[in-house]
């Protein structure tokens, strides 16, 4: 691309009179010499065939970072960059790059020469004043001050180029009609807000209890619904942790090892326990009048009135004025400046304040109490060395169960369950536990293990006979044998009544509060008042707040019925019941806002709309050729950044 410039360029002696900085965003160089130091290999991930090295995931996490720094400024740091799993990100984007690419090419799209020039002539920084190209030898040393070579940079700019063009023909095919760009307006305008009050179903349980004729006779009609599905009863040899745990031990001069080799770990930092009396500034209070008042109630409380009386009296912070103003320990970062400075140049005991305080967009003046200081430091070997060894013994006796089982598993890899009777001589050679089960199904828990996915997988995955691969549980490690196998059949009453009487109670609860709630909600179109509605099933009237038909109704949250029942009434009509998580809601519309088709803006509309599309088509994409090609990160990249199953899901 170099020589295609110097035939097309037509300046190249122009002296560098931009920054870095105005090329791209400066990269922020992370420290990856540990990395290189300990990586035995050179890729971080594989797509399909192809393979993405830590070079091209060092130069998109430095991208990716530069990027953050951006946006957060002197806010970003390593715990905002864990937060935002930075390392994950920037793998994905390589691998998302290279299968868009893979699906590119596919399709015939390339980038020319021609097209690849007039992008780096795009670039900020790589043109003078006068447009032109500001030659070869600065071009060069500008990529090398930002640890790039020419060829990456370019590579870069390629991909870039051609996931565009991808893009592009992604658009070509979106389509939105006129009427979901009228819907969206619609949802856009519409706006309502209610009052309401909710009763919950439980207030009729006594009297939705159903007889047992109800319940089996229930039963009868709905047989299928209380059919019983697969079940297993399974046999399992385990390595338990705390037996193994008490095999070992743990000496002085290991305590004594760890303790010096993880002092951060002891670092305890300087805290203060403190309470506080909140008042914040609004339309009938200013700055003048809540100092004035926390003088007033400092007084009292120097005079013997008792603070936490105080605080829940006349607090604005709804967060701690039922503990009295109580905000426990905290150390240094925890509060914001004002308030860090007030706390930590007290004494223990003394009053503090008013002391002013920037709360977001409000502001707030503080009267505190501190209750005591615990100076900061490292905890000594004697106050920590129990919690090491336990540490230490609990980390030994999980590897050397696990490398227990692992060997017990490599004994039994060819050989057939030998029934329960040679399971249990087999344990009791070993100083394992052998124990079975009851049938449980594949969803249930099990008596003895719980719910554990893992074990029930491994269960409904095995053949009878055969042994498993070893299974974390609570107690330790095992391994699981399928003794029987029962099938699918039509259950007993008796085996299902505790649940069907449920369904039926249930049931009963709900058709109970709906009647009468429903007649509740005619007696108020005829003129009972809503409060007294509410009262006479001891209910609180909320008021939702403005919101959407498709945005969350104040404190009851998403219910879409609820949206829909409200939006097709006008102000001053009531709707309900309609039912909730938590019983059901009688409700008053007290505004609305309706759809204008003539002040909406349609094109920006159909914009939004093809860009979400455009989105979702994208991300069906990559979710497909991820699907076809296969996605796996290494061990060495999973390792590096520790990572659990939770972050390499899906990959």
């Amino acid at each position: 691309m170099l020589n295609v410039l110097r035939t097309n360029i037509k300046s190249f002696g122009y002296p560098l009179a931009i920054g870095l900085a105005l090329v791209f965003v400066l990269i922020v160089f992370t420290e990856f010499g540990s990395l290189e130091g300990t990586r035995m290999n050179p890729d971080a991930a594989t797509v399909g065939g192809d393979s993405i090295t830590f070079a091209e995931f060092e130069r998109s996490y430095r991208n990716a970072e530069s990027r953050y720094r951006e946006i957060y400024g002197d806010a970003f740091n390593a715990d905002l960059a864990d937060q935002l799993q930075l390392p994950v990100q920037a793998l994905e984007a390589l691998i998302n790059d290279r299968l868009l690419i893979m699906e590119a090419e596919r399709m015939g799209l390339t980038v020319s020469d021609e097209e690849l020039q007039d992008e780096i002539l795009a670039v900020p920084g790589l043109t003078d004043g006068a447009g032109n190209f500001i030659g070869a030898r600065q071009y060069q040393d500008l990529l090398r001050a930002n640890r790039l070579s020419v060829d990456d940079f370019e590579a870069d700019l390629r991909t870039s180029l051609l996931v565009r063009k991808l893009q592009a023909a992604l658009t070509e095919v979106a389509h939105v009609s006129d009427a979901e760009v009228e819907l969206r307006a619609r949802e856009a305008a519409e706006r309502a807000a209610i009052r309401y009050f909710q009763v919950p179903a439980s207030r009729f349980a006594a009297e939705a209890e159903p007889s047992s004729d109800e319940a089996a006779a229930w039963y009868e009609e709905h047989r299928e619904d209380f059919r019983l599905p697969e079940r297993r009863r399974v046999g399992y040899l385990l390595v338990s942790t705390n037996t193994v745990r008490a095999e070992l031990e743990v000496t002085d001069d290991e305590v004594q090892a760890y303790y010096e080799d993880n002092s951060a770990q002891f670092e305890i930092p300087e805290q203060v326990r403190a309470s506080h009396i909140l008042l914040l500034e609004n339309s009938e209070r200013d700055a003048e009048q809540a100092r004035g008042l926390l003088n007033r109630l400092r007084g009292r409380i120097e005079a013997g009135e008792d603070f936490a009386e105080l605080a829940r009296e006349y607090s604005d912070d709804e967060a701690t004025k039922e503990a009295g103003g109580d905000l426990g320990y905290f150390g240094r970062g925890a509060m914001t400046p004002a308030f860090e400075e007030a706390a930590f140049g007290a004494a223990g005991g003394d009053l503090v304040g008013p002391v002013e305080n920037q709360l977001g967009p409000r502001t707030g003046h503080h009267l505190i109490q501190v209750h005591e200081r615990r100076e900061g430091g490292r905890q000594t070997l004697e106050e920590v060395s129990n919690l090491i060894r336990v540490q230490l013994l609990a980390t030994r006796a999980e590897e050397e169960a696990k490398s227990r089982i692992d060997s017990l598993r490599e004994r039994l890899a060819d050989e057939t369950f030998a029934g329960e009777e040679g399971a249990r001589e087999l344990a009791a050679a070993e100083s394992l536990v052998y124990a079975s089960t009851e049938p449980f199904g594949e969803d249930d828990p099990v008596a003895g293990i719980g719910r554990n996915f893992n074990f029930s997988s491994a269960a409904f995955d095995l053949e009878t006979g055969a042994w498993s691969e070893p299974v974390r549980i609570a107690a330790g490690w095992a391994l699981l044998s399928v003794l029987e196998v029962l099938p699918p059949r039509d259950s007993e009453f008796a085996e299902v009544e505790v649940d069907v009487r449920e369904v039926v109670r249930r049931q009963k609860e709900t058709e109970l509060l709906a009647a009468a709630l429903t007649e509740t909600r005619e007696r108020v179109e005829g003129g009972l008042g809503m409060d007294d509605a509410a009262e006479e099933f001891d209910a609180v009237i909320e008021e939702s707040g403005g919101f959407g038909l498709r945005q969350p109704i104040g404190a009851l949250g998403a219910l879409p019925e609820l949206s829909r029942a409200a939006f097709a009434l006008s102000a001053g009509q009531f709707g309900g019941p309609v039912d909730t998580p938590f019983g059901a809601v009688l409700f008053e519309v007290t505004e609305r806002e309706s759809f204008d088709p003539l002040l909406f803006d349609s094109e920006a509309t159909r914009n939004e709309l093809l860009a979400e599309r455009n989105l979702t088509m994208l991300q069906s994409l990559l979710q497909r050729l991820r699907d076809e090609v296969g996605v796996h990160y290494t061990q060495d990249f999973i390792e590096n950044f520790g990572l659990g199953e939770a972050e390499t899901a899906g990959t």
